[in-house]
């Protein structure tokens, strides 16, 4: 059930072509440059391919996917893909101040490190869990501007509330089960593409 499950999310990251992971604009509009707030274009490098199917992975274990196929389990793969774009790419302040203020609500002096492997290798379990923290008390949402500028990445909070719901559902399972959900998650992890230079990221 895991194989099928990344199989999925790896043919959806290959139909958005991994473009969306950095190009938060319409990569048909031919000769069109990005909007404002986004730090440039590219593939998406193995390690970041590897976090968002390290995560899907440990989602799976826990019994916390959405039924394979269906509408949120896409919502979901394509939440992973452009909300970890969005918060490695963005110039936008608000996007940015809401990472550093998550991390920093977490890991405290050691959050300008976490900002930095973030913005180089994207999620970890840890990082994700200190935005769903971070976000659950809606004051970022209600202001207004930290939506907008995740709408060149193509979400919004309702996709982040779906991602929010499956990870809090999966670290729930996963406790009551005696297990801890950032070591399954670094078990996964290894398993992925960019794995090494990942993990060297994460300590």
């Amino acid at each position: 059930m895991r194989r099928a499950i990344i199989c999925h999310a790896l043919l959806l990251l290959l139909f958005l072509g991994l473009v969306l992971t950095t190009d938060p604009y319409d990569a048909s509009a031919v000769g069109q440059g990005p909007p404002a707030g986004s730090r440039g274009q590219g593939r998406a490098s193995a390690a970041q391919v590897g976090t968002v199917m390290a995560l899907l992975a440990t989602f799976q274990e826990a019994g916390a996917l959405p039924p394979e196929s269906s509408p949120e389990a896409n919502r979901l793969i394509k939440a992973l893909i452009q909300f970890q774009a969005a918060f490695m790419k963005s110039q936008d302040q608000a996007v940015s101040d809401v990472l550093t203020r998550a991390l920093s609500a977490k890991l405290g002096p050691d959050a300008p490190t976490a900002v930095q492997a973030f913005r180089t290798s994207g999620w970890t379990s840890e990082s994700l869990e200190a935005l769903v923290d971070y976000l659950t008390g809606n004051q970022p949402w209600e202001q207004g501007t930290f939506e907008q500028g995740l709408r060149a990445y193509h979400v919004g909070r309702q996709d982040f509330e779906l991602l929010a719901r499956v990870f809090v559902a999966a670290r729930r399972d996963l406790h009551q089960r005696g297990q801890d959900l950032h070591q399954v998650y670094r078990a996964r992890r290894l398993e992925m593409p960019g794995a090494r230079k990942s993990v060297m990221s994460d300590r």
